[in-house]
């Protein structure tokens, strides 16, 4: 529908993070037309890039806030939202585990903080029986928390799945689109876009770093949001399956909040560090900060070889500086007349994301959103997997469609040319090398795409019909993804 110059939207998101792409799944649900803008010119350009994979127990917040108790909540929903996606989801629980008497006394606090944010489950164990839990441990460990509730999935996977069910449920995505401003009109709100005025009946600001000074636009600004850098370390596929649970422990000086974990697809990650920086491009990593993160780590498991790390990234998180520790929170608020906020979101951001949606969606609901359930919704998201990993009957129905689907391209991780063309062919198909490694992991493997990575430019080139060197650079602006017509 349109109105004078502007189109009109029930509910337009801004931004296409986890929680923007999270509840742009969940609004695929009603007869609503909906509308994500991302910046970027693909998805997991902003802290989903950096992210451990892990789901938070809720331990770590202080008792009773939004971030805690949004992470239990949010955390307890994914095995169902993972099975609807089709999203692998492993449940590995935690061990929180001290070193001395002041770290003892940390794990008595985390207990009581994750009782009043509502975590089940959890039970104090003797340094012996962490370690019997998980043998690589320190035999420094003197005591250890454990909570059952903690698993570990692909940021990737999971944010590309949500994109590709909410197109499957008719939510339209404009990537390589920045929200300027936006200007609530009493019943209205205009967006103003790099393509052009937008018009829409509610807005949900989910813009993450630039998310206070959108807001700004509709209220007077009073938070300073302020960049922190998260610096990793990747070991190589088996490193992660020689431990059985994500290991924190309780922070000595200046290590951080640095974690040791597995991974969904065999590797351990170790991390992150949190600096400040100056901006939201600084995203490379220093020796010093690897250094902090292969001191905690090796501080957990001593025999951990450095030998295994195969890469090292590091990643951009907003951070809440005007507030004190203590005050810090995910702050979720109507912000004008049909236009909701969600600002601060930082770790635990990706575990909380489910309940946040909702919540966003409920100060909607208390502005006058009307929610009608869509007949045509489809609650499971169609989807495929690559060759390898399916059945031996599917594969070879594949091969004799194709025999590309069994020619294997990227050793390390398992793909194959046909998955190559099935994923330039989805909803959501990449059209930079980067876009193909994020959706389908290709060059993320031991040799880093040192196999792979001339044949899938060829792949790539041939198909788009663009020369290989354009396919190593930014495509300029991002395409508009429409699904099913709505309304």
């Amino acid at each position: 529908m349109k109105e004078g110059n502007a189109l009109l939207y029930d509910v337009i998101i801004v931004g296409g993070g986890i929680v923007g792409m999270m509840t742009a799944r969940i609004l695929g649900r009603y007869q609503l037309r909906v509308l994500l803008l991302e910046q970027a010119e693909d998805l997991a350009e902003g802290a989903a890039k950096a992210n451990s994979g892990v789901l938070y127990p809720g331990f770590h917040h202080r008792g009773g806030s939004l971030k805690g108790v949004a992470c239990v909540r949010g955390n307890a929903q994914y095995e169902r939202i993972c099975s609807e996606l089709h999203v692998p989801l492993k449940r590995t629980g935690a061990l929180y585990t001290a070193f001395h008497p002041e770290g003892e006394a940390m794990l008595l606090e985390k207990y009581h903080r994750g009782l009043e944010n509502g975590v089940q489950g959890m039970k104090f164990l003797s340094g012996e029986e962490a370690r019997r839990r998980e043998p690589l441990l320190s035999p420094r460990v003197t005591k250890a928390i454990f909570a059952p509730n903690v698993s570990v999935v692909s940021p990737f996977a999971l944010l590309f799945a949500l994109a590709e069910h909410a197109l499957q449920n008719g939510v339209e995505i404009w990537l390589g689109t920045a929200a300027q401003s936006i200007a609530s009109q009493g019943e209205t709100v205009l967006v103003e876009t790099s393509r052009g005025t937008l018009e829409s009946r509610y807005v949900i600001n989910a813009a993450g770093e630039n998310a206070a000074v959108l807001e700004g636009g509709v209220r007077e600004e009073d938070l300073e949001i302020r960049p922190r850098r998260g610096q990793f370390l990747l070991f190589d596929k088996g490193v992660g399956d020689q431990i059985h649970h994500v290991l924190y422990q309780a922070q000595e000086q200046d290590e951080g909040g640095a974690l040791v974990a597995p991974t969904v697809e065999g590797n351990l990650i170790a991390g992150p560090t949190s600096e400040d920086v100056p901006s939201y491009r600084h995203t490379e990593t220093t020796a010093k900060g690897l250094s902090r993160v292969e001191q905690v780590a090796k501080k957990l498991l001593p025999s951990l070889s450095m030998d295994e790390v195969i890469t090292q990234f590091a990643g951009i998180r907003t951070n809440i500086v005007n507030l004190s520790k203590e005050q810090k929170d995910f702050i979720l608020r109507e912000s004008a007349p049909h236009v909701v906020s969600a600002l601060g979101i930082k770790n635990p951001g990706m575990t909380a994301a489910p309940d946040l949606a909702d919540r966003l969606i409920h100060l909607l609901e208390r502005q006058g959103l009307l929610l009608l359930s869509d007949p045509e919704y489809q609650s499971e998201r169609m989807g495929s997997r690559p060759f390898l990993q399916e059945t031996a009957e599917r594969q070879a129905a594949l091969f004799a469609e194709d025999p590309r689907n069994a020619r294997v391209i990227c050793r390390c991780e398992g793909i194959t040319e046909g998955d190559v063309l099935r994923v330039l062919r989805g909803p959501l198909a990449p059209r930079t090398l980067s876009g193909l490694k994020k959706r389908l992991r290709l060059g993320m493997g031991r040799c880093q795409g040192g196999f792979c990575t001339g044949r899938a430019l060829a792949l790539m080139s041939e198909y788009l019909g663009v020369p290989p060197g354009a396919i190593l650079q930014s495509p300029g602006t991002g395409p508009v993804l429409k699904g099913k017509v709505k309304g």
